[in-house]
């Protein structure tokens, strides 16, 4: 080998030396941001709907600065990301959080209707289980009676109530279905649950017909003409309300005929 091919082969030797030097050295440390930095960027995130980076954010927050006194806002916010990704039990878990860590924080009541708003958002539709629905229930009336002075009760209330109708109309659908089957005694059971637990909502009138139509059909026509009178005196304006004074004239010139 030539000098010139020596010289050359050293050249190559020493660029390679120097780019494995490069891969192989120490990294440059990552910048750890203060609080009040971290917090910024988590929050940017957030409202740039970057949930996911958000929820990074928020974790390191969290972990890094567990003494910071917004840490609860974090705490909040990292629910409310996880709510906005429709990952409600976690969004449940992150709000649980806040109201056991820091029970006094002024967002304790948003996390307690946003626990429930979760449990709200996670129950299926009416005719099908109905144990989120029923959580939630519980937890908007913890919410109302905790928080009596919390901005959010008018929106609680309002949600409370959706609860209850869904409720009703699970129950209504129920006794309907055995009415139907013929199932008289469990179609019974389901219109009395709407009128004695959720008579305030849309449903109660529909139950109080059709349980006038089970004494109809069983022949028990002294009860039928009480629940159609029932019926008639509460929802004169409904659109059963002709068949239900038909029934009615119907089982009163029964009840005459069978006196004369």
């Amino acid at each position: 080998m030539n000098s010139k091919s020596l010289v050359l082969v050293a050249g190559s030797l020493v660029v390679l030396s120097f780019m494995f030097g490069l891969g192989c050295g120490p990294k440059a440390p990552k910048t750890i941001l203060d609080a009040e930095d971290q917090y910024a960027l988590a929050k940017r995130e957030f409202e740039q709907k970057h949930w996911d980076q958000a929820i990074v954010e928020f974790q390191k927050l969290i972990f890094n600065y567990p003494g910071a006194g917004f840490i609860d806002s974090a705490q909040y916010l990292l629910g409310m990301t996880y709510f906005n990704q429709e990952e409600y039990p976690l969004a449940v878990a992150e709000f649980s959080k806040l109201l056991i860590s820091y029970p006094t924080s002024h967002l304790a009541d948003d996390a307690a209707f946003m626990v429930a708003k979760s449990d709200f958002e996670m129950a299926p539709k009416a005719e099908l289980d109905q144990t989120h629905t029923q959580k939630a229930v519980d937890e908007l009336n913890n919410f109302l009676d905790d928080y009596p002075e919390s901005d959010r009760r008018e929106e609680a209330q309002n949600l409370l109530n959706s609860c209850r109708d869904k409720l009703a109309k699970r129950a209504y659908k129920a006794g309907h279905l055995y009415y139907r089957m013929k199932r008289y005694s469990s179609a019974l059971i389901y219109f009395r649950m709407v009128l004695n637990e959720y008579h305030d909502t849309e449903w109660v009138g529909r139950a109080q017909f059709e349980l006038a139509e089970v004494f109809y059909k069983q022949k028990e026509y002294d009860k039928a003409k009480a629940e159609y009178k029932k019926f008639l005196q509460d929802f004169p304006g409904d659109k059963l309300a002709k068949k239900a004074k038909k029934r009615l004239d119907k089982l009163e010139k029964k009840s005459t005929a069978g006196n004369d």
